[in-house]
């Protein structure tokens, strides 16, 4: 079996590669946090101006210019959303990805961390039988020095 410096060695391979996972997971969630942040704000516009331009409408009466400059704000704001609304779902399966690479880093160091452990169990149990040997030795020495006295 490899020694446990070997084990270490690969650990802390692993726990670089599971570093830089997290920051490139972080990375995904911040761009994914942004293009979301600019739908949910576009959205917010449409609706705000859809509400404005009703109570408009339900107050008083509307100048044809004004009621077609509106209809192009919200056009815009319509195509805005379409073009954001992919943008957003790219950036949430490149985070769903990003985070499932993560976690399989988080697998790894997580495995030559039990593997380590396990192997200091062993020698633990090794030296511990050895100084049993050890010991039955001894007082067998003992005994059968005291039987020759």
């Amino acid at each position: 079996m490899a020694g446990l410096q070997t084990f270490y060695k690969i650990k802390d391979l692993h726990e670089r590669e599971k570093k830089e996972k997290q920051k490139d997971y972080q990375h995904h969630v911040e761009v994914f946090e942004d293009r979301a942040t600019r739908l949910y704000e576009a959205l917010k516009q449409k609706e705000s101006a859809e509400e404005q331009f009703q109570s408009q409408l339900s107050t008083k009466s509307i100048q044809a210019m004004t009621f077609i400059q509106h209809q192009h704000y919200i056009d815009r704001l319509e195509q805005k959303i379409n073009e954001l609304q992919p943008e957003v779902q790219k950036a949430r399966t490149e985070m769903q990805v990003s985070q499932q690479k993560l976690t399989d880093a988080h697998i790894q160091v997580k495995k030559y961390e039990k593997l380590i452990e396990n192997k200091l169990e062993n020698e633990k149990f090794e030296r511990k039988q050895e100084e049993n040997k050890q010991m039955d030795e001894l007082s067998m020495n003992q005994y059968l020095n005291s039987k020759n006295r």
